[in-house]
This record gives C-alpha cells, structure tokens and sequence, in this order.
C-alpha cells in the first residue's frame, strides 16, 4: 500500500548551519593549566574538528586582535554595505572589532576557571590571549571577560571569577560603562561565569554567604537590573536548569487569582543553568537539591541530566566497579595496609592459639576470634607500635580529611570518617591473622621443610623444602645436558678451528675471544655461582617465610616468654637484619594479593554509601583516580 511505502522510506536529513559563536566555560586544560596539556587536550581538539589556517603558527605572539583579514583563506569576509552597518554597533569604537562584523567564519571567546588560574593564568595568557586560533576558530579577545552583542537586543557578558569567587573592579567599571553607554532600555542579557554558585552555595551550606560574588550580585542588582534572563555556568560536570518559582497572590475578585510572574520587587529572576558536560569526567546530580534558594528567590530544578535516578544507579556502580577503574590507587592500598601490620610482624604462636579457641573449626568461634584479635592487634599498635602507629594515624588522617562534610553534621562527619578508617585497619588486622595462621600452618602440617643448622640469627642457616627439591629434580634429570653443553664448549676451544694460522684475519681472531669468554662465563655460572638454586629460592615464597618465620619466633619466644600478640623490642633487636627483611619481603608480596583487592572494594562501597546516603562526595562520586 501507498502508507506502507511511505514508512519505508528513510528519513530526510536536515543539516543544520554551522554556529557562528562558541563560547567556552573554563578549566581549558584539566587537571593542570601546562602547556603540555593546553596543546594535547584542547588546541589539538579543535584543531581536529576544524583545522586553523595555513598561515598559522603556535609560536606567533599576537599583536594585532582581531587578525583580520585572514591571510590563506579567501572570501572570508563580506566588505559589502550591509556588513558595513554593523559596524556602527560595536561597542569597543575603533579598537578593530568592527571588522568582525564582515567576518564569515566562526568565533571563540573563553573565560577561565578555577584550574586555569592554578598558575596565575599565565599559560591561558599565552595561549588564549596571545593566539589568534583555537583550530579553526578565531579568537578576538583580549582581556579574561568580554561582552558581546548579538541578535535581538541579546547580550551575552563573559565574567572572570579568578580564584575569589568575585569580579574585580576593573571588570566592575568595565561592565557598569558598557550597561551606562550601550545598552538600552528592553536589553536583555546572558551573563555566563565558570562557577555555578547558586547550587555550590547550597551544597557546601554557603546560601548566606555574602562574600561570593558580591561584586557582581551588586553590578547585576544596580547597573544590569532587569536585563540579566538568563545565567550560564560549567564546572560541574553535568546539566541542570532551574527555573524561578513565583509567589502567588491572593485574589482581589472571584475569578482573578493568578500566578505572578516577577518576585517580590517586580523582577523576573533568571534562569540558572549549569552546561559543564564537556568536563573530564561525570558529576551525579542527586546529591544537589532539587529546591534552591538565591537570594530572595526560591528556583526549581526542572531537567538534570543524568536525572537523580540514573545518577543513583551509576553511583552504586562504585561497589564493584571502583577498584578496576582506579587500579593507580593499589600503590596506596598497599603501601599503608603494609605500613599499618609492619610493627606487629610476626605473630608466633597464632595458628596454635586459633586452634586452642576453635578446635572444631566453628563458624561462630572462627568470627568470635578473629573479632578478639582484631582488638588486640590493634590495642598492640597503640602500645608498642611504631611505624604501625604512624601509618594508623595517617590512615585516619586522610579518611577525615577526604570525607566531605558539606551535607553532614560535625558529630556524623566525625564518626562517618572514623568508621572508614577504622575498616581499613581492621581489614589490614585481619590479613595478617590470615598471613600468619598459613605460614605456621605449612610449617605445622610439614608442607614446607625447614631445618635449622647452624643457630636461629644466621640468614643461610634455613633450607627450604620447594627449593630444594627442584633444585634436586634439576640435578638428577636434567644437568647432566648442561654439564656435556659446557664440556664441548670447552673442547671447541682448543680444537684446530680457532688456531691461529698465519693468514687469520683480525676479525675472526676478535670472534675466537668473544667466543672464549662466553665459555668462561658460563662455567663459571654453573660451577662456582649458586646461580640457579638462588634463583629457584627467590620464587620459594612459602618456604622462605617459614623457614624466617621458625628463626624469627625462636629469638623472640625464647624462655617461654609470652610473645603472639607483643614482641619484645629487646629481643626484636638481636635478630638479624637480613632475616627481617626476607621475611619481609616474601610476606609482603602475599600480603598485598589479599589486602590491596579489600582495601580498594571497602573504599568502594564506603564511596557508594556516602553518595546515596549523605548525598556527599560528588567531586569524587565518578572519577576517583590519580590521573582522571
């Protein structure tokens, strides 16, 4: 049928016209304002999507704004009469922006954030203001802020915050004159900033907090009264609009009851809007309010993307999936979960001492133990710790600081902080509960073979069962090949091939040498260096921390001193160093298989908790990670 061929048919394309204007927010280069990063993570951008004219040159310094014409391009601007009506409205006079008026293609203005001022906007000055293209956009401006006329009695003011969370008095004449002298009665303006306040303000509990932006709510108060419709801001990363709510008023007449457009002065408030989806990463927008307060206005959240329900959802996501996604941060688990059990290695008799508690290898009993001993260990630290003690205090340290206590009570804050890190610690307790039960458990059930010859303090004195027997499947199987490969290396020297005849080239008598010492080298390997069963020893893992284990404890439970949850620091320093640090070293590797996967996960799920909970921690809620 005719109706069926129409749907069938594919859907027309309308291809939009490019836009004239692009105006950019802030926080160019993210995280840090280098010219490495201005270069590769935003000129290059741009340049991609639109290369820059062949005249361009990245060590140009601009002199002359707006670089007009353009040298290379042709027709790119329209000197007909029409084009040269604009410039009677340029608000600047002669300083050369009329010529923007007759320019075809595309502009771009940029204000910067907060991170482009992390150097005292040094690298966007050379950048932004001394180029003259951000790819193949041209860039007119001058100064950090700018105003600009467009169509429709439209202004569109770009403002420059810097790192005060204010305009400064040279922005404030600037705007006051262009407000005095060029706008009109019936102008209507966009004011764009990088910082959306009006919803960080009632985040971070600020809503009367007079200090930010007071420069400019008085500019917008006096000189732009009634013009400012609508405000734009980025540095969240994500899209929220919000909309005024207008009081009611009580009906003169039957019938005449109607919503009042305007505030209590007769103003129409602005839409707020926060456009900052081109961050680095995604910030959840449930942890901020849906009812706002600015000044005396009272806004409504109408559009959020993500919605608070799609947030949610990604921010439970953190249970499981933040570990694998901040990887960089096993490095930190590692080094102060270790840092935090290194005081308390090792712990002599706690296989024993489990199994005297829990014979029958209960459930309950296993919890009920492992509970008491966390105590202990940790009770322990605080005794006797040292460097276990500096690594606890750190750890709880950072947890504090880390927690965001925008959206939380000093008393919640405190003890939502506490109880993070104390998960931390008592998950590094109980790694080395687990660590230690297993290294005595092989010894205890014959697993590892360790046998003492020659005195508890002496590094060599263990052998290890693993190593050994490799080492002796080695000897029995397969040196004899090694043994016969090394003799005819050797006979190969001496036999006629390398003589020295009188006609040997220099070249072959340099191979004859090479060749000699190669055979040296390896006999001497073989022969004399342990090389191979040193090597088989490194990966006897198991079998190097019982048999350090055994030595250890033998020194520091001599005399039948009590010493599973408390070592003697006199005692600990008869042992010998390099004893201490194998058993170290081996453990530790174990050590941080079982604790860097729960350290991550704990931090995970307290991520998750704390954004759907306390509606807290949304700077971190999507990207947690050393370099996001």
């Amino acid at each position: 049928t005719s109706s069926s061929l129409k749907q069938k048919q594919p859907p027309k394309t309308r291809i939009l016209p490019r836009g004239k204007l692009l105006i950019n927010g802030g926080d160019l280069a993210y995280p840090d304002p280098t010219p490495e990063s201005y270069e590769k993570r935003f000129f290059r951008t741009f340049e991609d999507a639109l290369p820059p004219p062949p005249s361009f040159r990245r060590e140009h310094i601009s002199i002359r704004k707006p670089a007009l014409p353009v040298k290379g391009w042709d027709n790119n601007t329209d000197d007909d009469d029409e084009a040269r009506k604009g410039r009677d409205d340029c608000v600047d006079g002669d300083n050369g922006y009329h010529r923007l008026s007759i320019y075809r293609g595309p502009c771009a203005f940029l204000i910067p954030g907060n991170h482009d001022w992390f150097d005292g906007l040094s690298t966007y000055t050379r950048y932004i203001l001394s180029r003259d293209w951000l790819g193949g956009w041209l860039m007119p401006q001058r100064t950090s802020y700018f105003a600009l006329k467009l169509p429709q009695r439209w202004w569109l003011l770009g403002f420059d915050l810097a790192l005060d969370d204010d305009i400064n008095i040279e922005q404030f004449h600037f705007f006051a004159s262009l407000a005095e002298n060029h706008m009109k009665a019936g102008d209507a303006a966009i004011v764009v900033s990088h910082v959306p306040h009006w919803v960080v303000n009632e985040y971070e509990n600020h809503s009367n907090d007079s200090e930010r932006e007071s420069n400019l709510t008085e500019l917008v108060r006096t000189h732009l009264k009634g013009k400012v419709k609508l405000r734009l801001a980025g540095d969240l990363h994500h899209y929220t609009r919000h909309v005024p709510l207008f009081p009611t008023t009580k009906p003169a007449a039957p019938g005449m009851g109607k919503v009042k457009r305007g505030n209590t002065a007769g103003e129409n408030p602005p839409t707020l809007i926060v456009a900052g989806g081109g961050g680095a990463f995604l910030h959840p927008t449930h942890c901020f309010q849906d009812r706002i307060k600015v000044g005396e206005d009272d806004y409504s959240r109408v559009c959020a993307y993500p919605n608070a329900k799609v947030s949610r959802r990604l921010s439970w996501l953190n249970l499981w999936q933040f570990r694998w996604r901040n990887w960089r941060f096993d490095v930190l688990w590692a080094v102060t979960h270790f840092g935090i059990c290194s005081s308390l290695f090792p712990l002599c008799g706690v296989y024993d001492d489990y199994l005297e508690f829990n014979p029958n290898h209960n459930l309950g009993y296993l919890l009920l133990w492992v509970f008491r001993r966390v105590g202990l260990l940790f009770a322990q630290i605080f005794v006797s710790g040292r460097i276990s003690l500096l690594f606890t205090l750190i750890m709880t340290g950072i947890a504090y600081t880390f927690t965001d206590s925008s959206n939380l009570k000093w008393k919640t804050h405190l003890g939502w902080s506490l109880a993070h890190a104390f998960t931390h610690i008592s998950s590094a307790l109980i790694c080395i509960l687990f660590l230690e039960c297993m290294a005595e458990f092989v010894v205890n059930e014959g697993l590892v073979v360790t046998q003492n010859v020659g005195g508890a303090t002496n590094a060599q004195s263990c052998g290890t069962g693993l190593a050994t027997s490799i080492y002796d499947e080695y000897t029995i199987h397969f040196s004899h090949t090694l043994e016969d490969f090394n003799i005819q290396m050797l006979n190969a020297t001496n036999t006629t091939l390398f003589r020295d005849p009188p006609d040997l080239f220099p070249s072959c008598r340099f191979d004859e040498r090479l060749y000699s010492m190669a055979s040296e080298t390896f006999s001497w390997v073989y022969h004399e260096a342990p090389f191979l069963k040193a090597t088989l020893t490194v990966f006897d893992l198991l079998g190097i921390i019982g048999s350090t284990h055994v030595d250890m404890c033998d020194v520091l439970c001599s005399g039948g001193v009590e010493c599973t949850y408390s070592n003697d620091f006199l005692r600990y320093q008869q042992l010998d160093r390099v004893t201490i640090l194998k058993y170290l070293a081996a453990i530790s590797l174990y050590f941080v298989i079982f604790a860097v996967p729960i350290a991550g996960n704990i931090f995970g799920t307290w991520l998750a908790v704390t954004l759907n909970v306390f509606n807290c921690q949304y700077d971190e809620g999507f990207s947690v990670s050393p370099t996001s």
